[in-house]
């Protein structure tokens, strides 16, 4: 039997978003939901958004229609760019607005991929069809998504973390050859703050997988030869709040129209994300997330 999912859009508000369109349906009978390997093929969804785009909500509202889909199989992370829909309000209009969701390594790559310059919201699917093709509107997303899954991995990643040390283990699952990085960075979930949706101003509005810190983007191995079974470790020491701090003084001091309010995190809602990407064409080739506190 076929499974049918009809997934929500918003009309176009203002002319700098997106125009959404929908319900659709896809048919996804022929997508496996399991593998019998250890390691199956897990998608990044990146949604570049921001706190005062008005269509922004439908994008987040449509990653987790994928999740709910997909499962783990899809994991999400926000980054709130751009100095049109993320800045902060000014203070005399306080209180709306006033929080900065912004980080320098989300504006470094939201100039590199070039996706607010299209307009917000917009993402991209691991990555896929750098440097003309990774640009996606929303309703673009899920056909993607399918494209990916059907996709088999050369990489199993797991991580964990104990009492500032997060360790990633990299499993190579075929020979292969190649020019790899590993990236690793911290997301926050549950945030509670403003939000334009549609016409309205929400003001607890829920935030998910908004980026918080890179903690690292380096070689998978010094090596450009993978052999199968071969096991690589990476171990981070980090210190939260060093790096919450990290972000109210680029908010301060770098961020341009910040106001230094880039704090109040709270780790029990947070989650590390360790991915792996092709340095020849930015491609994420596999992707995982572990709960920062194991809970």
């Amino acid at each position: 039997m076929k499974n049918i999912i009809t997934l929500f859009s918003l009309i176009l508000i203002i002319t700098s978003c997106d125009i959404i369109e929908g319900p659709y349906e896809i048919d996804t009978e022929n997508i496996a939901l399991t593998d019998t390997t250890t390691y199956v093929k897990k998608i990044l969804i990146e949604d570049f958004t921001g706190h005062t785009c008005q269509n922004c909500p439908s994008a987040a509202r449509e990653l987790e229609a994928i999740h709910s889909l997909y499962g783990d199989r899809i994991i999400g992370m926000a980054l709130h760019v751009s100095k049109s829909f993320a800045r902060p309000y000014p203070l005399s209009q306080a209180p709306n607005y006033q929080y900065d969701f912004r980080t320098k390594w989300g504006k470094e790559w939201d100039e590199l991929f070039g996706i607010s310059e299209m307009g917000l919201p917009g993402g991209m699917i691991n990555r896929t069809g750098y440097p003309s093709g990774h640009r996606l509107g929303k309703d673009e997303w899920l056909a993607r998504v399918i494209t990916e899954l059907e996709k088999e991995t050369d990489f199993g990643i797991s991580i964990s973390v104990n009492e500032g040390i997060i360790t990633v283990q990299t499993e190579i699952l075929n020979n292969i050859n190649g020019d790899y990085n590993l990236v690793v960075c911290i997301i926050e979930s549950n945030i509670i703050n403003w939000q334009k949706d549609g016409s309205e101003d929400v003001e607890n509005y829920e935030h998910n997988h908004a980026l918080r810190s890179l903690l690292s983007n380096e070689n998978l191995s010094t090596s450009s030869n993978y052999s199968i079974s071969d096991k690589i470790e990476k171990i981070i020491n980090y210190d939260l709040i060093s790096l919450e701090q990290f972000n109210i003084n680029y908010s301060e001091n770098t961020a341009e129209l910040g106001n230094g309010n880039s704090g109040g995190w709270d780790a029990l809602n947070m989650s590390v994300i360790a991915y792996i990407y092709d340095n020849t064409n930015k491609e994420i080739l596999q992707v995982e997330e572990a709960h920062l506190m194991n809970k």
